[in-house]
């Protein structure tokens, strides 16, 4: 492993070693890691210190506690914590009694999939597997790991959304009917866009679509009912479009333009940043032929347009000169005003001119 040589993990590795032999990595960063991918934020799991002294210990640290009532504490890309069960007690992601636990099975129950509930030891390298993580991951499943602890944080519903969408798994089915039966409608506006950009940014974004339908969250979360065959397509619309389109807003301006939804509105209700308006001004074209491309490429170049999802567009704005760079036209508003138009006169007369303007440069081109 590449953390080994990490100056921020020996010093926590060199200082842990003094009070304990079970610490160990857990959740995402051990899924990585078999997954062979890079993990940016690394999650450590510490036995038998009582909660006093590890709070000497990440102070020795220089670690910052982010949630003492839970025992966890930041250092740089780390999060240290001691392993814990927790209950729901209310309603709400904060309303959960915390108790601790110095059994790893019990630590690993408390994880909400298979794929998240591994653990290695962080100083003998062994793997503890208590509930068939690594097959699942070998045969790409998503799997609840407990019923009971799952069903208390309807977030995790939501988690399971944008794991299978970032990995292309599928969810196994007795899970993915207990995910449809939790009841999502406590959480906040906030903490389901967090999940859904990642959604938003993921490799396999159609399957993650074809799950938000089957879990009846695309109507909860787009205001609108279609058809499973209706999202089958828009899906695979989707994944074809992403071939050639790499920014997160791509699954947005997909979804909302095929359905002829209310796309202010739907930001809005969102509270999706401001990076994701630029839905509501790109056009949308199913069918698309040189002059409407060189009207865009006046506002930007071709490659930066959502609508460049097809390899045909592409060659189109590639054979016009304007993949690349903006078409720059030479009618001016000083032009138009001196010829005496005026007020909102102005803005049409130039939009005409920039029609002829086109027109010209194309008929250039087939000459």
């Amino acid at each position: 492993m590449k953390i080994y040589q990490n100056s921020d993990f020996i010093a926590i590795f060199d200082l842990l070693k003094k009070y304990t032999k079970r610490a160990y990595f857990v959740g995402g960063f051990v899924r990585d890691f078999f997954l062979g991918r890079e993990s940016g934020d690394i999650d450590i799991e510490v036995y038998d210190i009582n909660p006093q002294k590890f709070s000497e210990i990440m102070g020795e640290l220089g670690a910052l506690g982010t949630g003492k009532q839970f025992f966890v504490y930041k250092f740089h890309n780390f999060d240290i914590a001691l392993p814990r069960t927790e209950n729901k007690v209310g309603v709400g992601h904060k309303a959960f009694e915390v108790a601790l636990a110095n059994d790893e099975k019990i630590g690993a129950r408390r994880r909400d999939f298979t794929i998240n509930s591994m653990m290695i030891n962080i100083f003998s390298g062994e793997v503890l597997d208590f509930y068939g993580g690594l097959n699942d991951l070998r045969a790409r499943i998503l799997r609840v790991v407990d019923e009971k602890s799952f069903v208390e944080d309807s977030l995790r519903v939501y988690r399971g959304v944008q794991f299978a969408a970032r990995f292309g798994f599928d969810i196994e089915p007795k899970s993915l009917e207990l995910m449809r039966q939790i009841d999502t409608s406590d959480l906040s506006v906030e903490r389901i866009c967090a999940e859904l950009i990642k959604l938003f940014r993921a490799k396999f974004q159609g399957l993650g679509l074809k799950i938000l339908h089957d879990l009846g969250l695309f109507e909860k979360n787009f205001g609108v009912q279609i058809s499973r065959e209706r999202c089958a397509k828009i899906a695979n619309f989707i994944d074809n479009g992403r071939k050639f389109v790499s920014d997160e807003a791509f699954f947005l301006y997909a979804v909302l333009n095929l359905l002829n939804l209310d796309k202010k509105q739907i930001l809005e209700n969102l509270k999706l940043n401001s990076h994701f308006k630029r839905i509501i001004n790109e056009p949308f074209y199913k069918k698309i032929n040189d002059e409407k491309l060189m009207q865009i490429s006046l506002q930007m170049p071709i490659n930066s347009w959502l609508g460049a999802y097809n390899q045909s567009r592409i060659n189109s704005a590639k054979k016009l000169g304007i993949y690349e760079k903006k078409f720059i036209s030479k009618v001016g508003s000083e032009a138009v005003i001196n010829d005496g138009f005026k007020g909102k006169e102005i803005a049409v007369e130039i939009k005409r001119r920039q029609k002829d303007e086109i027109k010209k440069y194309l008929a250039n081109l087939n000459l």
